[in-house]
């Protein structure tokens, strides 16, 4: 176990003591141990499948160690979490409007599109993003703009 200063915590929000320890002691072991960050946030997932914060964790670890393979379906388990907690459809193109926190979790599938060379989903994807969220709370318009420097590099 990764000692952590209560300075150094993150606010993943109101989740069970266990769950959060496990996400904290994710984020500290990322850079040193990622075999040991990957288990911390599969085990905070699998104490608490519904908590967005894991997915998102285990989703943003994955992209950072460029493991798409894995990053995608986790992507994919986030957005199905978000929409399923939001009552959405499964299938985001019938979504008409969103939460946030369904947005959030279909940009960050999107950036695994594109970082995963798949631009054309990730374009379908940030394109539904920014419809429904004109005023870019979830930071849609960065993903959109990296998929316009894929395309200019082209």
């Amino acid at each position: 176990m990764i000692p952590i200063d209560d300075d150094d915590k993150l606010d993943f929000g109101k989740l069970p003591p266990e769950v959060d320890t496990l996400l904290q002691q994710g984020v500290a072991a990322h850079f040193s141990d990622r075999a040991l960050a990957e288990r911390n946030f599969l085990a905070a997932l699998s104490l608490a499948p519904d908590a967005l914060q894991a997915h998102r964790c285990l989703v943003k670890h994955y992209n950072r160690c460029r493991q798409f393979d894995k990053a995608l379906p986790a992507a994919g388990n986030w957005v199905a979490t978000a929409a399923r907690q939001a009552g959405l459809p499964d299938n985001w193109l019938l979504w008409k409007t969103a939460p946030g926190s369904a947005l959030a979790a279909l940009k960050a599938l999107a950036f695994v599109h594109l970082r995963s060379g798949q631009p054309a989903k990730a374009e379908a994807m940030i394109e539904r993003v920014i419809a429904m969220d004109p005023e870019d709370a979830v930071g849609g318009s960065v993903v959109a703009a990296l998929l316009e420097e894929t395309r200019l590099a082209i």
